[in-house]
């Protein structure tokens, strides 16, 4: 298996051990994390929001792209 050497400051190495598991590698701990941060398919969000939570956040998404758009003169 290859190996790459990062460098982060000591703050984000300190928050990274805070959040890691006795016997925890930093390579399994950083797998753990970030796995769920991955992007994931429209369909794998079916049937989460009701129609009426889906209708608000639409709407919200929608006003918010068409404020910064107005923001932007295009």
């Amino acid at each position: 298996m290859a190996h790459k050497t990062l460098t982060i400051s000591e703050e984000a190495y300190s928050a990274l051990a805070e959040l890691k598991n006795e016997g925890e590698s930093f390579t399994e701990l950083i797998k753990r994390i970030t796995i769920p941060l991955k992007k994931k398919r429209l369909s794998d969000f079916a049937g989460k929001l009701d129609d009426d939570k889906f209708e608000k956040a639409a709407l919200e998404v929608r006003h918010s792209a068409s404020s910064r758009l107005k923001r932007l003169n295009l």
